[in-house]
């Protein structure tokens, strides 16, 4: 065991050698917080089928027993050394073209997990790093991952993932679900392209895009009709700006597939005169005119904005945070060199949850404005315990307890800072 790298609500992520190989290349060691957890299987079961450069290989599975007899699966896989998406986007130097290389590379990834016919459900920029040696986009976190036959985890109701980058339909489902409580919720490619479309956004802006406010028909049905995009965005390559709000459009079957994002992606980042700089993206702004696709409503917000490189620095404080070099592995040891979990308590506890954008501010007394919630690191949170984390996919853990961001009403929530294996 090297060090311990991250933890989430199901798994605890050590960076790890083999201990008769102390030359071996490192791996990232997945534990499973909660006995015989079948999520460890699926996950495995999935990283065996997908072959990709920018996914981390799966290096080995099993089961460790504890002390008492009780198993406890684990994950290895490759050891990523690599840098959150977004604090890389954040250094100066970094020009449109490398950003378009790296989704491109981010989009490629998926277009092979959707050959598969399989999800990823929480896509965000969060879970993907830049690896240091090659600059190389890896998508990580499969842990939410599903793919045809595989064994429900999660009640039919549960809509998976992180709020801030769940689709419109799926947002709409969590929203109309109390009028209709039979009903389950099926995730599909659309909502991994809509992820991508507002990873694409942040990434290019430093800023996410948001729906307007949804209304209600006649028969109390919620509908969102448009999702409002940064004016940033105006400044962005035409063809990639055109894409991105395809990505996001409130109808699913008009974002086109992860492939063709990609192609496009990969075109943009070649031709040579291709602006190296925020500032120049916003020079452009006033010339560069809406794309407004017929079908579907994507609109462009108005207020004054701080030039993009600015904003990537000012994001790097708020932004979603990653575990760094994280890959949700675990070793190729054999299961008796695994770590031992205390024995149903958390191995590691994580950092104190830092505040999201959009999350609700305690007053002058420090209160907080609902009696549920609590005040922890300047920012308001509702406790819930562990077993009722999952459903939010943005709780984190601090001291046993799981802390859900108590998010503003005209907002939508955002990922938690830690990532989740």
């Amino acid at each position: 065991m090297v060090a311990w790298a991250g933890q989430g609500v199901h798994g605890a992520v050590y960076q790890a050698v083999a201990r008769h190989s102390v030359r071996a290349a490192p791996v990232a060691l997945k534990l499973a917080l909660h006995p015989e957890d079948p999520r460890f299987a699926r996950e495995a079961h999935l990283l065996s089928r997908l072959c990709h450069p920018s996914v981390p290989r799966l290096r080995g599975s099993g089961t460790w027993q504890s002390p008492d007899g009780t198993p406890y699966p684990w994950l290895a896989m490759e050891w990523v050394e690599g840098v959150p998406l977004y604090h890389w986007a954040s250094h100066p130097d970094v020009s449109s073209r490398e950003c378009f290389r790296v989704l491109a590379q981010l989009a490629r990834a998926l277009q092979a997990l959707h050959d598969l016919g399989a999800v990823h459900r929480d896509l965000k920029g969060e879970n993907v790093l830049v690896r240091r040696s090659d600059g190389r986009a890896m998508l990580t976190d499969f842990g939410l991952g599903t793919y045809p036959g595989a064994e429900r985890l999660t009640p039919p109701a549960a809509c998976l993932g992180t709020p801030l980058y769940r689709s419109p339909e799926a947002g709409l489902f969590e929203l109309n679900r109390r009028r209709h409580r039979s009903a389950s919720y099926l995730h599909t490619p659309a909502d991994d392209l809509y992820a991508l479309g507002m990873t694409a956004c942040r990434l290019l802006t430093g800023e996410y895009p948001e729906w307007v406010e949804p209304t209600q028909d006649e028969h109390g049905t919620w509908q969102v009709h448009t999702v409002r995009t940064p004016a940033l965005l105006r400044g962005v390559e035409p063809t990639v700006r055109a894409w991105i709000l395809r990505l996001l459009a409130v109808r699913p079957e008009q974002r086109g597939t992860a492939a063709a994002f990609a192609e496009a992606l990969e075109q943009a980042s070649h031709p040579p005169g291709t602006m190296r700089s925020g500032r120049a993206w916003l020079a452009l702004a006033a010339s560069l005119p809406l794309v407004v696709w017929t079908g579907w409503a994507v609109s462009t917000s108005s207020a004054e904005k701080a030039p993009i490189a600015q904003k990537r620095a000012e994001a790097a404080s708020t932004q979603d945070a990653g575990t760094k070099g994280l890959a949700e592995a675990a070793s190729t040891a054999s299961a008796a060199e695994a770590p031992k979990p205390s024995e149903h308590k958390p191995l590691a506890e994580a950092p104190l949850p830092e505040p999201q954008p959009g999350q609700i501010k305690p007053d002058a007394q420090g209160r907080c404005p609902h009696k549920r919630q609590v005040t922890l690191n300047g920012a308001c949170w509702v406790p819930m315990e562990r077993e009722e984390c999952e459903p939010f996919g943005n709780g984190k853990l601090f001291k046993e307890r799981c802390y859900v961001p108590a998010l503003s009403p005209d907002r939508p929530s955002t990922s938690h800072p830690a990532r989740t294996p």
